[in-house]
């Protein structure tokens, strides 16, 4: 048993809405032809020592609040919720108090990630600097609807650099210790935002890569991305960068279970 072992408790994913998809719009030798409707996935985890996380936190109908932001986004992004579709309604089939969530780990800054980031009551962000900088600027982009920026006094922390060995070093410049043990890593993936960070456990070998590909399928069949989906990226060339590195990866150690904001299906962990 390594000495990380036994820092996560648990760890599952709760679907908060969804987003339908054609891969053959968006990919070049994309086979499947049909849409498909693909879930908006949320992380909950447990800590032996710092309690519940969430990694993100889904949609909200607060997010209609922003109307005119609100039409354009859905121009671009076909998102399917309701409030059966909550954060809150998801922890309350789980059968946990929203108070008990004590960390968000917030990946980016697009509404289908931090939507519900209003609706908890108590908490603490904790990110890379660069989504921490969009907060604390109050930023409200196309993409970053104001009703989806947590209260300002809400404190946010950076997770700082992680000091250990890890395979992800091979692959990436920066590697960050969100709770300081070793347990959950992150990583910069940007290019579909300016700011994107993926998160690793070490302990279930599970890479969570957020948004820089729509699922697995990506990686598993050497899809190639169009021009229609690269000019729906903020910066194309670190998107393809990104997901190189991931397609990489991948390839060069299957031990590691890669999974994104959309995937189907994400594994369960339990200590």
């Amino acid at each position: 048993m390594s000495k990380n072992a036994g820092h996560i408790v648990s760890l599952k994913a709760l679907v908060c809405g969804c987003e339908t998809f054609r891969f053959s719009d968006l990919f070049i030798n994309a086979a499947v032809t049909a849409e498909e409707t693909l879930p908006i996935n949320v992380l909950l985890l447990e800590h032996r020592r710092y309690g519940h996380a969430l990694v993100n936190t889904g949609c909200t109908g607060q997010l209609k609040k922003n109307k005119v932001q609100y039409l354009k986004y859905k121009q671009r992004h076909a998102l399917h919720f309701d409030e059966r579709d909550s954060i809150l309604v998801q922890l309350q089939r789980e059968g946990m108090d929203p108070l008990l969530i004590k960390r968000v780990l917030l990946t980016h800054c697009s509404p289908e990630c931090c939507g519900a980031l209003p609706l908890l009551p108590k908490y603490e962000i904790v990110s890379s600097a660069q989504v921490l900088c969009l907060l604390k600027a109050g930023v409200a982009d196309g993409d970053v609807m104001r009703s989806a920026l947590p209260d300002p006094k809400v404190p946010i922390k950076a997770a700082g650099l992680f000091q250990g060995n890890t395979v992800l070093k091979d692959y990436f410049k920066w590697v960050f210790d969100i709770f300081g043990d070793g347990s959950v890593l992150s990583f910069d993936i940007s290019g579909h935002r300016s700011e994107m960070m993926g998160l690793y456990f070490t302990e279930s070998r599970l890479l969570y890569a957020a948004d820089a590909a729509i699922d697995e399928r990506v990686l598993e069949q050497d899809l190639v991305p169009n021009e229609k989906l690269l000019s729906m990226q903020a910066y194309p060339n670190e998107y393809l960068l990104s997901l190189m590195t991931l397609r990489r990866l991948y390839r060069e150690h299957p031990d590691i279970t890669i999974r994104f904001l959309h995937s189907k299906e994400i594994p369960a962990f339990t200590l």
